[in-house]
């Protein structure tokens, strides 16, 4: 009688893992997806417009080149009027290494290794340049991190404004790296 048992038990508890591994659901939402060069993310109040790209630097000894800073453009999202920009943080990673990048004093100018900045204020609506984006204003950002970015090298750019989703960018370097501005790949 105890023999018989076994086979059943054993059954009955092979089911029982079985069904308790295909039942169990995630619910946490997956993180948002980087962007393919321009465009929105569900959830994020900024976006990118146009090309994304790297200000190359050609040194002896270095295959191909390295990109020192990368430059680009960002707005407001479909259906967002304003978003104040005070406090955004920038982050650049790669498969190697992660960086918090700091702003330039006051956000606005060219940034030194390890820093962020906004060059310039495309379509700027009257009065003085400040952290809001408003309407059609955009704001053309230039990250440096402190290592080059060098050829064929995948990494992304997160920008997370105090309001909303981060907008991940996530881009590839060209093959080959010129002395001028370089159009990073999207992935």
């Amino acid at each position: 009688m105890r023999t018989s048992c076994l086979p059943i038990i054993a059954l009955v508890l092979c089911a029982c893992l079985i069904v308790a591994g295909c039942t169990d659901e995630d619910t946490t939402p997956p993180p948002p997806q980087p962007v393919s060069g321009s465009g929105a993310q569900p959830g994020a109040l900024i976006q990118t417009f146009g090309n994304i790209t790297g200000q190359g630097v050609i040194l002896q000894g270095v295959p191909r080149g390295t990109i020192d800073t990368v430059t680009f453009t960002i707005g407001l999202a479909q259906g967002i009027k304003t978003l104040d920009m005070n406090g955004t943080t920038i982050a650049y990673a790669d498969s190697v290494r992660t960086e918090i990048l700091t702003p330039v004093q006051g956000y606005f100018g060219n940034p030194p290794p390890g820093s962020w900045g906004i060059i310039d204020v495309a379509d700027q609506l009257g009065g003085e340049r400040n952290m809001r984006i408003d309407f059609e204003e955009k704001f053309v950002v230039r990250i440096n991190p402190k290592v080059p970015v060098i050829s064929d090298q995948v990494f992304t750019v997160s920008v997370r404004p105090p309001e909303g989703r981060p907008l991940m960018i996530r881009l590839i370097a060209p093959a080959e790296i010129g002395e001028q501005d370089n159009v990073l790949r999207p992935l």
